[in-house]
């Protein structure tokens, strides 16, 4: 090629390098601009409706008692057991109740199974000779709920229908806190297997599973994550789910990280069930702080998000659950 023909050549790629940059830089603030202003939206609604900020709902005083039920649920429910367990918890359930039914009425399902909760809590403290006389009164004043008891479950009957039609599986799978050991690893991997198949946005595949079965590494991040007393030193596999930002391009798919790997998570949950492995979902709902101390324990990368935590391993030949009732149908699934 001649050289006076090179020369445009060159100005044409050079002037393609520049428009290419600016390109760039034009998407950058784009993106930035719309994130400041997906975030700000969220935030906003965020201090208009958050059940903190707003008690005086009924909706978020019923998730309060929700919350406040399952602290009981889940200490009816540990593999040491101790009595007795849950007293302050309990007054301050029977208290939530009361406001409640003072301001709502007593038709929602929420404090009527708190209620049953509380009836069973003390039953189990009556048979230890421990005298609760605040809640004696509370249940005395609703007689017609009855206890509501954590199903005490065999492995071979809890596993019965891992095989089953989807009704039946999904209606099977619950948390378990009870481990006697480690997930296997023929079981836990062929668990694995099935949890990328999972829909993700767009096909990007933004989740990931950090498998933690160092024991001072899952001693450490339970830890930070505070929610595992009565049963945390059991757990002997540690599966942490994640997300990358690096698949999220603009500012309104800022959820897809939660979404994408709540759909992975759940998809791998039944995967477990199916491998007829144990496991408890953890949140991580956490302070930064608390973010950064289990990011550094694993050496997660800046992009990759903690979506939340599972517990898993072998159950025990015999084990309980929580009840924790469902909403029905017509209260969760509303046509327009």
């Amino acid at each position: 090629m001649k050289l006076a023909a090179m020369a445009p050549m060159r100005m044409k790629d050079f002037l393609r390098g520049i428009k290419r940059a600016i390109d760039a830089r034009a998407t950058r603030r784009r993106a930035l601009r719309d994130a400041r202003r997906a975030f700000r939206y969220d935030r906003e609604r965020f201090e208009r409706n958050a059940g903190a900020l707003h008690l005086d709902r009924a909706a978020a005083a019923a998730a309060e008692i929700a919350m406040g039920a399952h602290v009981l649920e889940k200490g009816l429910t540990m593999p040491r057991r101790r009595i007795p367990f849950g007293e302050r918890a309990a007054l301050h359930l029977a208290n939530l109740v009361e406001a409640f039914e003072r301001r709502f009425g007593r038709d929602d399902p929420s404090p009527r199974h708190a209620t049953g909760v509380l009836r069973e809590w003390r039953a189990v403290h009556a048979a230890a000779g421990v005298a609760t006389p605040r809640v004696d009164a509370f249940l005395a004043a609703r007689p017609d709920v009855p206890a509501e008891p954590q199903p005490h479950v065999r492995r071979e009957d809890f596993f019965a229908c891992r095989d089953a039609p989807f009704a039946a599986f999904a209606a099977s799978r619950h948390v378990v806190r009870h481990f006697v050991g480690p997930a296997p690893r023929d079981r836990l991997d062929a668990a694995l297997r099935l949890a990328p198949l999972a829909p993700s946005a767009c096909n990007r595949q933004h989740s990931r599973v950090r498998v933690v079965e160092d024991a001072e590494t899952i001693s450490a991040i339970l830890a930070v994550q505070g929610g595992t007393r009565g049963f945390g030193d059991d757990v002997g596999t540690l599966l942490v789910v994640t997300a990358d930002l690096s698949c999220v391009r603009w500012g309104w798919e800022r959820h897809d990280v939660w979404t994408n790997g709540g759909l992975f998570a759940m998809n791998l949950c039944y995967a477990l069930h199916h491998n007829a492995l144990a496991h408890c979902i953890l949140h991580w709902s956490v302070p930064p702080s608390a973010d950064r101390a289990a990011r550094a324990l694993l050496a997660l990368p800046e992009s990759e998000e903690i979506v939340l935590l599972i517990a898993c391993g072998e159950p025990p030949a015999e084990f309980d659950v929580a009840s924790s009732p469902r909403l029905p149908p017509d209260r969760v699934a509303l046509r327009h």
